[in-house]
C-alpha cells in the first residue's frame, strides 16, 4: 500500500510526521545502554505494582519532520481505518502525540512548555523523550541554571507554578513546589530533566520517592525492569529500538479495559492481543521512502492466523513469527511520490 508519511503515523484525528522527504533520517543508535542490545532509555524503566507502560520518542531524529505537523495538524482529519486497526501503527502514533503534548501541557506551568521548540529562547535542548506512568524524562543538553531560573520564577498568572530547590539526589538538583498543594517534583542535571506530576502520570504517593527510585535505577543502585524480568528484557531488546517506541508489560497491559481510574498512556487493546503479558511496538524512519516497524509480544496460546491478519496489516510488506508464546512481527511501509 502506497501511503503518505502523514498517514503512516496518523491515528484517527491526530498528527503525523511530515510528508517531506526524510533522506538521512536514520535511527540514532547513540541510545545504547549498558547492555548494547538494550536502548539507553531502558535504564529508566522500573516495574511498579506489577506492571510498566512507556512511550519513547527519539526527538533528535524526528523533530525536524514532525514538529510543524504536530503544531498545525487538522485534528478532525480522517485517517484510513487500516491504520487505526494496526497495532504496529496506531499505538506508536498515539505515543508520539502523548509525549509531545505532555511538554506543552504538564511542563508549561513551570515555564518549560517550549522545551521542544527550536525557536524558543531556551538554551536547553531535548534529544529523547520518555513518558511512563511514573515520570516524564527528557534527556539532551540541559542548562541547569536556566532550568532553575524558569521554574523558580515568581508566577505572574494563576496558571504558573513556582518551585524551589530543596534537595539533591545523586548529581541531580531537586525542586519541589512552593505551594504545598502542588504534588510534583523536578530533578535536573546537565543532560537530564525528570518531572513527576501531571494528570497523565499516576505515580501516587510522594514524588520525591519516585525520583529516588528512578535516579537510583538509572545509576545502577536499584533493579531495572529489564533485569527484574527476562520477558520484558526480550521485548525491549527485540522491538524497542525505533524512532518511536511504545510498550506495556504485566499489570499495565490493557489497564484501561479493567479500570476507569487507571487509564493507560497508550491503547494496545486489540483483538488477538487480549491475553498478552507484554507488548512492545516501534516505528523507524529508514530513508526518504521507507519506514519499518518492529513488534514483539508474549501471548499465551497465540492464534497465528489471527495475528497474521492483524500485525502490520497496513504495511506493504509484513512478516510474522510465532515461537511458542513469543510473537514477533516486522512491517515495511513505502511512500512513492
Amino acid at each position: 500500500m502506497t501511503v503518505s508519511r502523514r498517514k503512516l503515523l496518523g491515528l484517527a484525528g491526530t498528527a503525523a510526521v511530515a510528508t517531506a522527504g526524510i533522506a538521512g533520517c536514520l535511527t540514532v543508535d547513540a541510545q545504547d545502554a549498558n547492555d548494547s542490545d538494550l536502548p539507553a532509555y531502558s535504564r529508566w524503566l522500573t516495574i511498579d505494582d506489577g506492571g510498566l507502560e512507556f512511550a519513547h520518542v527519539d526527538w533528535a531524529t524526528l523533530q525536524e519532520y514532525v514538529e510543524g505537523e504536530l503544531e498545525d495538524e487538522d485534528f478532525d482529519a480522517d485517517v484510513p481505518a487500516e491504520f487505526e486497526a494496526d497495532p504496529m501503527i496506531a499505538p506508536v502514533s498515539e505515543g508520539l502525540i502523548q509525549a509531545y503534548f505532555f511538554v506543552g501541557t504538564s511542563l508549561a506551568p513551570y515555564r518549560l512548555g517550549q522545551l521542544l521548540d527550536d525557536d524558543a529562547e531556551l538554551e536547553s535542548t531535548a534529544e529523547d523523550l520518555l513518558l511512563t506512568t511514573a515520570a516524564f524524562i527528557v534527556t539532551g543538553a540541559m542548562v541547569p541554571d536556566e532550568i532553575d531560573e524558569q521554574i523558580t520564577a515568581e508566577p505572574e498568572l494563576d496558571f504558573f507554578r513556582q518551585m524551589e530547590q530543596t534537595d539533591e539526589i545523586g548529581g541531580y538538583d531537586i525542586y519541589t513546589p512552593v505551594a504545598v498543594e502542588d504534588n510534583a517534583a523536578i530533578a535536573v542535571d546537565s543532560d537530564t530533566l525528570v518531572f513527576v506530576g501531571g494528570e497523565e502520570i499516576q505515580a501516587g504517593g510522594d514524588p520525591l520517592t519516585v525520583l529516588e527510585t528512578l535516579i537510583g535505577a538509572s545509576e545502577g543502585d536499584i533493579e531495572l525492569a529489564t533485569d527484574e524480568s527476562e520477558a520484558l528484557e526480550w521485548l525491549v531488546e527485540t522491538a524497542g529500538h525505533g524512532d518511536v517506541t511504545v510498550g506495556q508489560y504485566g499489570a499495565r497491559v490493557g489497564a484501561s479495559a479493567d479500570s476507569t481510574e487507571d487509564e493507560e498512556l497508550i491503547d494496545l487493546t486489540f483483538e488477538g492481543l487480549d491475553d498478552a503479558d507484554g507488548i512492545v511496538s516501534s516505528l523507524t524512519v529508514e530513508d526518504e521512502e521507507t519506514s519499518t516497524g518492529d513488534f514483539a509480544a508474549i501471548i499465551d496460546d497465540p492464534d497465528e492466523d489471527a495475528l497474521e491478519a492483524l500485525l502490520g496489516a497496513s504495511a506493504d510488506e509484513q512478516s510474522i513469527d510465532v515461537d511458542e508464546n513469543r510473537v514477533t512481527a516486522t512491517g515495511t511501509w513505502r511512500e512513492l511520490e
